[in-house]
């Protein structure tokens, strides 16, 4: 029909070859290519496979797992927000690596992502080690940056787009599965990283300590989850609970991946710095700058993450000089009030009820020694289910 509300019949023909197109579009046999976001209908339904991670066994999640990978057809490499094609894994953990960022939406997640990859490619890793997973709606960390677009092998754009959190950590395992990598390593947005004062490149470092790791190793972690390594083959079983879209995600994660019999490791491979603020255009030349330079522009180290650097750290002199942030380098704050931000805070507020739900308290301190009460107090307990959790009162979490 129209806007003038005349109808006009569909031909039979016509109506026979759009019922073909659509079975072709079921079947995966037929790819599209919207304003240049290649793909098929197999990536909507890998995505919507996506969407259920955190549901089931972990043995229907290892077959889920494998049925969604011989069904999936990879974004074409014009899809790409690198233009080039992603990356595949050579066999060689020392080299091989794997680096993801998360581009949501935001008015100022680019800058953000920009700074971060200064700080990634300073660190040693190539421009083809780095994968954006962009799920803004046009895929701005790609088409708004110039930077991003010279100096990242791959830009993922996500079908749907706007995804949460935890669905962008299980598109990172899916997409380090089917591209054949043991491993991948996941940096925050608002993280900095460098080796300046150390003796040995981070990217080197990391990746030399990843394989060196045991084999029960599920996640490394090189400053909490700021920046840490995850075995592909562990996540993939575990998968992040979507129920719990942003904050309390990880803590969720962290005590299903023990809870499946891995581990967490802390380890060192570089100084790790969180940074609230932007630094002021343009970005600076791209070099591995010092704990000082950083901290000066509004970095900042917890209190936990420098006591592991101080710990481990191959510098002779490891403190820095207290470092304050200089005025003029305050830099800009996302501070926007809009819509997306109403959601987010529903969304949040849902999933601290549900997480409430599943673990009794709010808590996020189980550690490995804490699974054993799990497990002797709950022995049916799936920790893919959070149907099968039980409620544990507050007062029972163990001290």
């Amino acid at each position: 029909s129209t806007s003038t509300g005349r109808s006009f019949p569909c031909p039979p023909s016509l109506l026979a070859l759009l019922v073909l197109v659509q079975q072709l579009l079921l079947m995966g046999k037929l790819s599209l290519s919207v304003d240049g976001i290649g793909g098929s209908w197999s990536d909507v339904a890998s995505s919507a496979d996506t969407l259920l991670a955190g549901r089931g066994t972990a043995a229907t999640a290892a077959t889920a797992t494998t049925t969604a990978e011989s069904s999936i057809i990879t974004i074409t490499d014009a899809a790409a927000g690198g233009g080039g094609a992603p990356p595949r894994y050579g066999g060689n953990a020392k080299t091989d690596a794997l680096l993801f960022l998360f581009c949501p939406g935001g008015n100022t997640t680019v800058r953000f992502v920009e700074q971060a990859v200064l700080s990634s490619r300073a660190a040693g890793f190539a421009k083809e080690h780095i994968v954006i997973i962009d799920t803004s709606p046009n895929t701005h960390c790609y088409s708004d940056s110039a930077f991003l677009r010279a100096e990242v092998g791959y830009v993922y754009p996500t079908i749907p787009s706007d995804m949460t959190f935890a669905m962008m950590q299980n598109v990172a395992w899916n997409l380090a599965q089917r591209w054949g990598f043991p491993y991948y390593f996941w940096q925050h947005a608002d993280v900095v990283i460098t080796h300046e004062g150390e003796k040995e490149e981070f990217a080197t470092k990391a990746m030399r300590i990843v394989s060196a790791a045991p084999p029960d190793w599920g996640q490394i972690q090189f400053g909490y989850d700021l920046f840490a390594a995850y075995r592909t083959e562990a996540v993939a079983r575990v998968r992040w609970d979507q129920g719990i879209s942003h904050y309390l995600a990880d803590c969720d994660f962290h005590i299903r991946i023990q809870f499946a019999g891995y581990r967490i490791l802390s380890s060192y491979a570089g100084i790790v710095l969180h940074i609230k603020t932007l630094i002021p255009s343009p970005l600076p030349e791209m070099k591995s700058y010092s704990i000082d330079w950083y901290k000066e522009r509004g970095a900042f180290e917890t209190r936990p993450i420098k006591n592991n650097r101080l710990r481990h750290t191959t510098n002779p002199n490891p403190d820095s000089r207290r470092s304050q942030a200089k005025l003029d380098f305050r830099g800009v704050k996302d501070i926007s009030l809009n819509a997306t931000q109403t959601r987010y805070d529903f969304e949040h507020e849902a999933a601290e009820k549900y997480y409430m739900s599943k673990w009794g308290s709010l808590h996020c301190d189980w550690n490995p020694g804490k699974i054993e009460f799990i497990q002797k107090e709950f022995p049916r307990f799936d920790i893919n289910d959070a149907g099968a959790a039980r409620r544990i009162p507050p007062r029972e979490m163990p001290a």
